[in-house]
């Protein structure tokens, strides 16, 4: 029973955190977008009738509800135009030129750059340091995790410890949104012949989840321990 309910789990689970996310999306755009367009198109329509809010609300379905769903609506083809605009090299340059006057403007020129930095962390084509997944030894000497080289590392640690250190993000298992920071020397960095998507699949799996051709087989392990003098432990029972 504990292994069908495992894979029922399994089945479900990719199904619940894409609904996860695309309510999460929505939420934020009905919540910041549609409700501020929303009042907007509720004050246009009080201005232009003449009539009391309370009238409009006892009067108009629209007025009652479907303003914020119209400015749901509306909020979206707006981020459609803008990501389209900016696609473009005029749009790229007012872009370019919007961000150098919040960067001189005070408090938000603080905040800005991080935030977009954050953004375009996530945003596709702004991820070259995720094409080759490594293994570092972490979280100690001889224990060996799978990791992402983000950046190159700190100037001062590089001259504190005399030996160029590398910056590695290291997802946890079974969910890589979080992880560790780590500056970890380029000599102790192994880089591995697996592609990202097959790093985060094999993170997500808890090591379930091992590309083929890197897929080491019990059979192999047993007679690499045999040669060194050693025994396997018994496999556990099977789930029932």
């Amino acid at each position: 029973m504990k292994g069908l309910f495992a894979r029922g789990l399994i089945a479900l689970l990719p199904m619940a955190v894409t609904i996860l996310v695309i309510y999460f999306v929505i939420s934020f755009l009905y919540t910041y977008v549609g409700m501020p367009l929303g009042d907007t198109m509720r004050w246009g329509l009080a201005r232009i009738t003449g009539q009391s809010p309370e009238e409009l609300m006892r009067i108009s379905w629209f007025y009652r509800s479907g303003a914020p769903f119209l400015g749901l609506l509306l909020g979206i083809v707006i981020v459609f135009f803008v990501g389209a605009a900016v696609a473009t090299f005029f749009g790229k340059k007012l872009l370019q030129l919007f961000e150098r006057l919040l960067a001189r403007t005070p408090v938000i020129g603080v905040i800005y750059p991080y935030a977009k930095q954050f953004t375009e962390f996530f945003s596709p084509g702004k991820k070259p340091e995720f094409k080759n997944a490594v293994a570092i030894p972490f979280p100690c000497y001889g224990v060996y995790s799978i990791g992402f080289i983000t950046g190159e590392g700190l100037r001062h640690l590089n001259e504190a410890a005399r030996k160029p250190m590398v910056t590695v993000f290291v997802p946890t298992a079974p969910t890589p949104f979080t992880g560790f920071v780590c500056w970890v020397p380029r000599e102790d960095v192994v880089p591995l012949p697996i592609t990202a998507d097959e790093a985060l699949r094999i993170i997500i799996s808890c090591g379930v989840l091992t590309p083929a051709h890197q897929a080491v087989s019990l059979t192999d392990f047993a007679a690499a321990a045999a040669r060194e003098g050693k025994t396997l432990p018994p496999p556990p029972p099977p789930h029932t």
